[in-house]
């Protein structure tokens, strides 16, 4: 599946291993895995590009490459094992026809190109004081995205460049001074996204796509109308994963309590209300969703 059209499967974490979740049918399938996922006590970061996969194992010694049509897989080291909050980013290099994953430790970039079968310490990070609440990003043409959260309390986007190797940075759209929202980078119509949610505003999300005209090179967002997810609750709505699928559609993840199942909903344009996805069998989601390509 291309990685410009908005994609109506997600890879889900569970307690018995990973999903497969059809959006479309609202059904799911197991994937049958090569390897061994680490505990339950341990998070599972999963990264993907061109229908591969990249998924954190055992302790974060070790990274398993998967194509989830075959059997086979690959086992890349750790630069530097035991890491858990490092950054990571896995993406192809056009130019040199190569796969890359990127990772960021101790203000340090090290990337490990596969026809090298090694890694590299390349350029310094060009950032300090800054937290990362998704490690894994999101990945669009050669580049990969992560939100910053910074010590002033702004946000912006670091970029990291597979082809040319170097970091750049973008500015997050409808800064709003004094509020407090939680954010989200996805792909949509074939350009970078970033989902807000403003528990404080009436529940409301926003949706700002990042438009860049050829030639000019002026990159722009977009904003879609604000859209109210609460309904009749009283209370704010805790938001645990947001994206965009199904014909650009709004997908949310609102976790429930340790007896219930995760509700899943859409946002219905047509009925300007979001409406629950119901999946054939009980799931509860326990770990980050992440589009397959």
């Amino acid at each position: 599946m291309s990685n410009q059209q908005s994609s109506s499967q997600l890879i889900s974490l569970h307690k018995d291993g990973l999903y497969l979740l059809d959006l479309n049918k609202t059904t799911l399938l197991k994937l049958d895995l090569p390897f061994t996922l680490p505990p339950q006590t341990e998070p599972v970061c999963i990264l993907h590009c061109h229908g591969m996969m990249c998924l954190t194992l055992k302790d974060n010694n070790e990274l398993a490459i998967w194509k989830p049509t075959s059997k086979k897989f690959e086992r890349v080291p750790m630069i530097k094992p035991g890491q858990h909050e490092n950054l990571l980013g896995f993406g192809y290099d056009r130019v040199s026809n190569d796969y890359k994953i990127v990772t960021i430790i101790d203000q340090k970039t090290y990337i490990f190109r596969f026809k090298e079968c090694s890694w590299r310490e390349t350029i310094p990070v060009p950032f300090k004081d800054c937290f990362f609440k998704d490690r894994t990003g999101t990945v669009l043409d050669h580049c990969m995205y992560w939100i910053a959260d910074k010590s002033n309390k702004e946000k912006s986007i670091l970029c990291f460049d597979f082809v040319n190797e170097e970091y750049s940075n973008l500015k997050v759209p409808m800064m709003l001074s004094g509020l407090e929202f939680n954010s989200w980078l996805d792909i949509s119509r074939g350009q970078l996204c970033v989902i807000n949610h403003y528990p404080s505003l009436e529940d409301n999300l926003c949706v700002c796509r990042r438009e860049i005209r050829s030639g000019k090179k002026i990159a722009r967002w977009d904003s879609d109308p604000w859209m109210n997810i609460a309904g009749n609750d009283e209370e704010p709505v805790d938001i645990r994963f947001a994206c965009i699928a199904r014909n650009n559609e709004i997908f949310v993840v609102v976790p429930r309590s340790e007896e219930e199942k995760d509700k899943v909903l859409v946002y219905n344009k047509e009925q300007n209300e979001f409406i629950k996805v119901p999946f054939s069998s009980h799931l509860k989601v326990l770990g980050c969703m992440s589009k397959p390509m």
